[in-house]
């Protein structure tokens, strides 16, 4: 090439360099009209096409230069970067390794080729190539810089975390590096770090909007919500269209209760970028919490339609099914989650959680294992894990479960709870009392606990307590079916015109289950003239006879066991109850969610919760005048409604075993005075259980004869016992008997003695039918006074007691006088024919009113 070429060569060069890129181009065009093959003027035309814009033909004009200078390193190097502009990844990695070979050893080529490959998703092989740069160009920028972001994309945090405060050493005012350490400490959760970071970058940067945005990010996960918010719209005022900004500000605001400005926000994203798919699924998870289902779910499956292995669109898909109590939906769709991403942890605990719903246990504590394999120190999962042992009757693994929870968060109130109450289940007394005050001192001061209300009723706590937690519980537990409910679309404003009231019950425990043997007489003697009888049944069906018997007393009988919960209140809303029912409350089997859907116009907590629901979604609690005396209504979200006798009703046709079993088959003594408690065992609580052993001393040769738990509670017992100087054989457990062989065993005892706080309710019953006499002690709330109200109702209110110093006095004063026993055993049996607690017809007539009254006032609401 001439002097002269050379010049005007050089001279091109530095108008390219000044940025005049038309002067420079029409100087190369004067070259190559004279020399049309000059590889260098080829070379820097192609440099300026790539510059511009124009990757396509900057390739080819360089692919030219090269066919004249095959091993010139600069060409081969923008060939390179022409091939990764227009994402040919391949051959950029070929022109860059090429360039290597031919002697060029700067660190930003070794960047380029880092980059090539990882863009080809080769991240191991980008490292390598990454960290060999690093020792050669040790302070290069570029080279830490990108080794750290390839470290970071490959989850080797502490060592990127290294290159990156290397860089910062050299160049500590480099925004970029400020910005993508905020990445890297938001990835390891290091929230506070990660805000100092993108602060940092912000006073070096402070109008880039996608470190506002990242700060948004940080501040969110620490639920400072207002400190997001302002972050994402600082964003968008300085790049209106950043879809991110606006999708993230529709989180921070649905995390808010701010809904329908979540939803502008999303839907402002997907306007600027309708391929925004993460969008949809923030769109959609806002329609859920608005309760409007069937639009998330479109949401998702549009997302499924694009990207069929979407993990977060299948996983929240599979939520939407779940919520609505559509199970094998939900199932399929975390299957699907799983699948695209098998090692998510919050997959497979929530198909554990669906497993569990549904009585698989096996497969659920699978789910709950195998997350805990990938997220050991998830404290949820192990509650969850604990959970599901308890349901099996492996309780010594729940509490061993339980303990791993409260080991990794100390102040976890759901485990706590769920410790103590299965503590009760085994008899295991020790420090419970100060687990109780704790337990009570966290739901007085903390406005983000809640736990399972029944666990409540059986421990020392008041009746402003017990509503606290059921009001937490619903709150959290029930928001989600009361926000779908207006999609439904139930109008209760028309009176319906008919010539009977509809009454329908929903109950889990329309098979062997105490609720069945305590009301099965209840249908067969409701009034069908005034009255149309509707059961949904929502538990197992056993095949057993007494679910035959309340099949066949009721003219409709449905079972809802498979449906979604919008499914059975659609049902129970088109069949136009009047009353529904919830024979179930917060215990197994619970479907509370049905009635926050509000399918009926009238809705009532009777006979299986001894409390309070909490919810507004429940008119009122069918009560009576000693188990909720006047002036005690404030402790109850539901209206009182008081029948005059005893609550809860009582089958008048229950078998019983014409055998009487022999005090040797029962393993009692041939002689001695039998006490006798057959309540589960969480109701027995140290105060009364010590008070029982001081009996046992003042009663010689007496034993207490309890029902068969578990294999711990056994030995429990006994040990606290022989502490309380009782020896641990005057102990007798009876195991579980079919119901007409476990009624029969009561014609051995003497005389049962009652929990407390937790009273015995079925159980009462039953001894009192059996001809046995029961001592209670009663307190403040609706379970401990359960007993007082059945005894109230059979004429017996002397076997009532208000102090443990009365009750046990009681106890011991009938043990040690045959008269006064002979007596009280004679009024017993008079209460069965005489007294309004076995008066099943009248009950059934008093409960009818009551009916008839709640719809009556529900008619005069509406037309008001």
């Amino acid at each position: 090439m001439s002097n002269n070429l050379t010049e005007r060569l050089r001279a091109a060069f530095g108008r390219f360099q000044a940025q005049d890129l038309p002067g420079a181009e029409r100087m190369v065009g004067e070259i190559l009209k004279e020399a049309p093959g000059e590889p260098n003027a080829l070379h820097l035309l192609g440099v300026m096409r790539l510059a511009g814009g124009n990757a396509r033909e900057s390739a080819s004009l360089i692919t030219r230069a090269l066919a004249a200078s095959p091993r010139d390193a600069a060409m081969l190097e923008n060939l390179g970067l022409a091939r990764a502009t227009l994402g040919e990844y391949g051959a950029a990695e070929s022109a860059f390794r090429q360039a290597l070979e031919q002697g060029a050893r700067h660190g930003l080529l070794h960047v380029r080729l880092g980059l090539a490959l990882a863009s080809q998703g080769r991240l191991p092989e980008a490292e390598a190539v990454l960290r060999e740069a690093a020792v050669r160009f040790p302070n290069d920028p570029d080279v830490l810089l990108n080794l750290g972001n390839a470290l970071a994309g490959q989850g080797h945090a502490e060592e990127a975390l290294a290159c990156y405060q290397k860089l910062l050493k050299l160049q500590p005012g480099h925004a970029i590096v400020h910005f993508n350490l905020g990445n890297l400490y938001r990835n390891m959760a290091r929230w506070e770090e990660a805000a100092a970071a993108f602060e940092q970058a912000l006073a070096l940067a402070p109008n880039d909007a996608d470190t506002h945005n990242n700060l948004g990010l940080v501040h969110e996960q620490q639920q400072r919500y207002d400190a997001a918010e302002a972050c994402y719209r600082r964003a968008l005022a300085l790049a209106p269209g950043h879809v991110q900004a606006a999708s993230n500000l529709g989180n921070a605001l649905r995390a808010q209760g701010r809904l329908d400005e979540a939803v502008i926000c999303h839907e402002q994203a997907l306007a600027g970028d309708p391929n925004y798919l993460d969008g949809y699924i923030n769109l959609g998870n806002a329609r859920i919490e608005q309760g409007r289902y069937a639009e998330a779910k479109a949401l998702y499956e549009r997302v499924l339609r694009v990207d069929p292995r979407n993990f977060e669109a299948h996983f929240n898909l599979g939520m939407a099914h779940r919520i609505q109590g559509e199970t094998s939906e939900a199932i399929a769709c975390y299957r699907l989650a799983l699948e695209d991403d098998p090692g998510r942890a919050i997959a497979h605990v929530a198909l554990a959680g669906v497993y569990r719903e549904t009585g698989n246990l096996e497969a659920a504590a699978a789910g709950y294992r195998r997350a805990l394999e990938i997220a050991p120190g998830d404290a949820a999962t192990h509650h969850e894990l604990a959970e599901t042992f308890k349901l099996g009757g492996r309780l010594d693994e729940a509490i061993a479960r339980y303990e791993s929870a409260l080991k990794l968060k100390p102040d976890y109130f759901k485990a706590l709870n769920g410790l103590v109450h299965l503590r009760q289940h085994i008899c295991d007394w020790a420090g419970i009392e100060e687990l109780w005050q704790r337990l009570r001192r966290d739901l007085a001061a903390r406005a983000d606990v809640s736990a399972a209300p029944f666990t409540f009723l059986s421990m020392p706590t008041s009746a402003e307590e017990q509503l606290a937690s059921a009001r937490a519980w619903a709150q959290r537990e029930l928001a989600a079916s009361a926000a779908a409910r207006s999609r439904l679309g139930f109008d209760f404003s028309a009176p319906r015109e008919r010539s009977r009231v509809r009454i329908g019950y929903l109950s889990w425990g329309f098979h062997r289950h105490a609720t069945a043997h305590l009301a099965a007489e209840l249908f067969e003697l409701h009034d069908r003239g005034r009255f149309e009888i509707y059961a949904y049944a929502c538990g197992p069906d056993d095949g057993s006879a007494i679910r035959a018997r309340i099949r066949g007393a009721c003219e409709h009988f449905v079972d809802v066991a498979g449906d979604a919960y919008a499914a059975t209140a659609r049902r129970i809303y088109d069949d136009g109850i009047d009353v529904l029912i919830d024979l179930t409350g917060y215990t197994l089997g619970a479907r509370t969610q049905v009635f926050a859907l509000r399918p009926a116009p009238v809705q009532v907590n009777w006979l299986g919760y001894p409390g309070t629901m909490g919810t507004e979604c429940i008119d009122w609690i069918i009560a009576d005048p000693y188990v909720i005396p006047e002036g005690q209504e404030r402790h109850y979200a539901e209206k009182v409604f008081r029948l005059p006798h005893c609550y809860q009703i009582n089958d008048r046709k229950r078998e019983v075993s014409s055998r009487v079993p022999t005090r040797a088959e029962c393993g009692l003594p041939e002689q001695g005075f039998v006490f006798c408690c057959f309540n589960q065992a969480y109701k027995l609580l140290p105060e009364t259980f010590s008070l029982w052993m001081r009996v046992l001393r003042a009663v010689p040769q007496s034993v207490l004869w309890l029902a068969e738990a578990n294999r711990w509670a056994a030995g429990k017992l006994r040990q606290a016992a022989a502490d309380a100087a009782v020896a641990p054989e005057r102990l007798v457990f009876a195991p579980r008997k079919p119901l007409p062989e476990y009624l029969a065993a009561y014609r051995l005892a003497d005389l049962a003695l009652d929990t407390f706080p937790y009273t015995s309710h079925t159980t009462a019953s039953d001894a009192l039918w059996m001809g046995c006499p029961l001592v209670t002690r009663v307190g403040e709330t609706f379970a401990s006074r359960v007993a007082g109200s059945i005894l109230t109702s059979a004429g017996l209110a002397q076997c009532i007691s208000s102090t443990p110093e009365d009750y046990e006095r009681s106890i011991i004063e009938l043990a040690s006088s045959a008269d006064r026993l002979a007596t009280l055993r004679r009024a017993v049996d008079a209460a069965r024919d005489a007294s309004p607690l076995f008066d099943s017809a009248r009950f059934v007539r008093d409960l009818e009113a009551a009916y008839e009254r709640m719809v009556a006032e529900a008619r005069n609401g509406r037309a008001a």
